[in-house]
């Protein structure tokens, strides 16, 4: 697998608008902005090094993974997630709902977990299916290499798809915080439900196509896709 910090990468995710509020406190939890493309000021309660794997990318939800392209099919890596997008009936929203703080890895990730309604499940798959052309090289490959992902489900998902997750055992997720190393697991999980307590239902009427460019740390918008009457 290509050196994580090399190589053109894609994405889509859901990522809210730079001035609502649960953006701005996901932001400010990883420290970056990604909109922005500006540090922030870490809160009190975390640490630079409780933040290394997950500030990077920025706040969102991720719709289709962070695969490696070729830099020269952008154009049509664009152009096909538009078509996909526009595949939606008129007045389809994107809904999130039955958010919850979930506890991943050992107790080193904190994810708000959701929920995806029909419309939202349907374009995950078919963005997920319609994109694999465009992958060169997925960042799973050197994890089943290792043998993680050994189901039989799961490696016809990496030779189809170029990912053993997603479709039917998705789990939409904003992570939080990864990876946390801190003394007060307990504390940081009290925080963190009372802070996304006022966002645990989302709707979206678009989603955003990601970049994270050859030698760059740090992940960048690259383009919004509303959905085709918004």
């Amino acid at each position: 697998m290509p050196d994580a910090r090399q190589g053109t990468r894609f994405a889509v995710y859901l990522c809210p608008q730079a001035d609502d509020p649960y953006y701005r406190l996901g932001s400010e939890l990883l420290g970056f902005d990604v909109r922005a493309g500006r540090e922030l000021t870490l809160p009190e309660f975390l640490r630079h090094e409780d933040q290394t794997d997950a500030g990077p990318y920025g706040f969102h939800l991720t719709v289709v993974e962070g695969f490696y392209t070729d830099p020269a099919w952008w154009p049509d890596i664009e152009a096909e997630a538009r078509a996909c997008v526009a595949c939606l009936t008129p007045g389809s929203a994107l809904t999130l709902t039955g958010g919850r703080i979930e506890v991943w890895d050992g107790g080193e990730t904190y994810v708000h977990r959701f929920d995806a309604n029909s419309p939202l499940l349907v374009l995950h798959t078919l963005l997920l299916a319609r994109l694999s052309r465009f992958v060169t090289a997925s960042p799973f490959g050197e994890q089943v290499a290792q043998g993680k992902y050994p189901r039989p489900f799961q490696q016809a998902r990496m030779r189809l798809l170029r990912t053993p997750r997603g479709l039917d055992s998705w789990q939409p997720h904003f992570t939080l915080v990864q990876p946390y190393g801190g003394e007060d697991p307990a504390g940081l999980r009290e925080r963190l439900e009372e802070m996304t307590a006022p966002h645990h239902a989302q709707t979206y009427r678009a989603v955003t196509l990601f970049e994270k460019r050859e030698g760059e740390e740090r992940w960048r918008v690259r383009a919004e896709l509303p959905l085709g009457d918004a």
